[in-house]
């Protein structure tokens, strides 16, 4: 297997009192997109201000390509792209004099390739770089934030809530070029807080709660987790039917999801579950493959 771009152990950071993270193992492949997922306040923005070494662990490791990256934090940088949460640009500079100052000072003046790159993102996002950024609109920031991590040919880029601010069709552009870079074994590592993101574009998903790493999953493997989502419509008050259900082998996380219906997740075949339920009264059923909501919410509910 390739060595982890991104690997840490124990990584432990507090704030006098207040938590930050704690313990969290990371692991980060080459050739994936990882998603580093949960609400605000979770632990999302530490982690990565950790990995690029904006603040020092309280304790715990920090590989990057292999190395530590205490000590080879500027050889890691030279590798590594970044899309902060809160972008930040010198207001009165065009956005070409501000992202060819910018990769200059990454790969010098007369890097031909990298020169390329940053003609062929430009080109993609459909930005006016010839205006000057105080004139920008939040999402036409947010794409030259997208553009200055990605046109220096990196092996890993750290995003964190990169799609904030932007419309749907530059969305879109963004996930494109996600697993464009997936696929020349590049790693991106990728906070949100948005469901439908992950989904559309992740490999592997670790969720994080109260600073800590409570779950990594393949994307693929949540239905096996999970089970199948089942939707019973009724003819009677749920209540009536919930502690029922509750006690039968093989069901998770039952519960009423409106007047008359209960939602529930069944590990086995459809037919067993069928045969247990048959004295009931029940108007429909409907059987369904998870979604990464119930995936998430299992978790952190639980």
């Amino acid at each position: 297997m390739d060595q982890a771009v991104i690997e840490t152990t124990d990584l432990t950071k507090t704030y006098g009192s207040s938590r930050g993270i704690s313990e969290v193992n990371l692991t980060v492949r080459p050739g994936e997109v990882y998603g580093f997922l949960g609400p605000n306040g979770a632990g999302k923005t530490t982690t990565i201000r950790l990995l690029l070494g904006l603040i020092r662990p309280t304790s715990g490791s920090i590989l990057l390509f292999g190395q530590p990256a205490r000590t080879h934090r500027r050889e890691a940088a030279k590798l590594t792209g970044y899309v902060p949460g809160d972008v930040a640009l010198y207001r009165d500079l065009s956005g070409e004099a501000y992202l060819s100052h910018l990769l200059a000072l990454r790969t010098g003046l007369r890097d031909k390739a990298a020169t390329q790159r940053l003609q062929r993102l430009q080109s993609r996002f459909q930005i006016d770089l010839s205006r000057k950024i105080k004139t920008y609109s939040k999402g036409m920031k947010q794409a030259v934030a997208i553009i200055q991590a990605f046109m220096h040919g990196p092996k890993l880029v750290i995003m964190d809530e990169p799609t904030s601010g932007l419309d749907p069709i530059m969305q879109e552009t963004v996930y494109d070029l996600l697993l464009e870079e997936r696929d020349k074994g590049h790693a991106i590592f990728f906070s949100t807080h948005v469901l439908s993101e992950v989904e559309r574009v992740c490999d592997r998903v670790g969720i994080i709660k109260d600073g800590r790493l409570i779950r990594v999953e393949e994307l693929s493997s949540r239905r096996s987790f999970m089970g199948k989502k089942i939707i019973l419509d009724l003819e009677t008050d749920p209540a009536l039917l919930l502690d029922h259900i509750r006690a039968l082998p093989g069901v998770a996380d039952p519960r009423q999801a409106g007047p008359n219906r209960i939602q529930l997740f069944f590990k086995g075949r459809i037919k067993d579950f069928l045969s247990l339920i048959a004295a009931e009264d029940i108007r429909d059923l409907t059987c369904l493959p998870p979604t990464l909501e119930d995936f998430f919410f299992s978790l952190y509910e639980g």
